[in-house]
């Protein structure tokens, strides 16, 4: 059984149409009911025989993630063995949430920080259960400004979306971390997929009226590989048998723009603990603690990271 977010179009789509094609019950979450639908009756269509469902989940609604999740838990009978964090946005002008917060940091982090939690029991129940999040190798020039990442003082698109992905690849540490202590056997990987040849910031751009910069990044996206190319790293970290947990996937390629999957290096700001901790415990309270703290893991030892 797996989930993957964001999988109504590009990457996700990809990965979870190669998921369904190689046997796996797969669950697309997409942000409108219509939107699901066409894509899981497309890839029915096109996978005779597949088992595909989708799930109505807008991640920058917290409110809507808890009731995903539990939506989620009833479909796959308890039991998931597979969780892509995939979906994202890019390049938007400043916007909140309903809750409030920075609109690249609810989607691509909280939103995904608060589904993860709220599937723990689900994911607990597979014997070797994995948790996928999908970065960027744009991650290099990000910044964990931890004080207020979720309510900047000054807004920059790019620097927006740089920041929420180096804030994927501290909470997969930080999943480790938390999983680890607690010997629980849960594996959280990230991924990136290099450049692909999707809309993510330009259909921002467009609708946003800075139709110049969009036809570049579109005249730059049809350079790079295709979708199904950029997914190879996130199907790596879903399925290699000899992963541990912690790994970082990305194209092997010259600059990691594309190429085959291999483990790639992240930049040292991804491995600053107290990042993470601050990261965590930020999260933790505004997506309303989806994670126990380890008292509410009888038997287990651990304090969160």
């Amino acid at each position: 059984m797996a989930v993957v977010t964001g999988s109504s179009r590009g990457i996700g789509a990809a990965a979870a149409e190669h998921l369904a094609r190689r046997g796996a019950h797969v669950i697309i979450l997409c942000p409108s009911s219509s939107l699901g639908t066409a894509s899981a009756d497309a890839m029915r269509r096109r996978l005779v025989g597949a088992q595909v469902e989708s799930v109505v989940c807008d991640l920058a609604r917290l409110d809507q993630v808890r009731g995903a999740a539990e939506r989620i838990t009833r479909l796959v009978g308890g039991r998931l063995d597979l969780l892509v964090n995939n979906a994202g946005v890019a390049a938007l002008p400043y916007t909140r949430s309903p809750a409030g917060f920075e609109m690249h940091f609810a989607v691509n982090h909280l939103g995904h920080f608060a589904l993860t939690g709220h599937l723990l029991p689900a994911l607990l129940n597979a014997p070797r259960p994995r948790v996928v999040t999908v970065s960027s190798v744009l991650h290099w020039l990000g910044r964990c400004r931890a004080a207020l990442p979720h309510a900047p003082r000054r807004y920059y698109r790019w620097p927006a979306y740089f920041d929420s992905k180096l804030a994927n690849l501290l909470f997969t540490r930080g999943l480790t971390r938390w999983a680890q202590t607690r010997e629980l056997p849960l594996r959280a990987i990230s991924a990136h997929p290099g450049l692909a040849d999707t809309t993510l910031g330009s259909r921002a751009l467009r609708a946003d009226g800075r139709r110049c910069e969009a036809r570049l990044l579109e005249w730059m996206q049809a350079r790079w590989h295709s979708p199904d190319q950029a997914a190879w790293p996130l199907l790596r970290a879903a399925s290699d048998p000899h992963v541990t947990g912690g790994e970082f996937f990305g194209p092997g390629g010259r600059w990691e723009w594309s190429g085959s999957p291999v483990h790639v290096r992240a930049a040292r700001r991804a491995h600053d603990d107290r990042s993470v901790a601050r990261l965590w415990k930020l999260s933790q309270r505004l997506s309303g603690h989806p994670f126990p703290t380890s008292s509410g893991w009888p038997g287990r030892r651990g304090e969160d990271p």
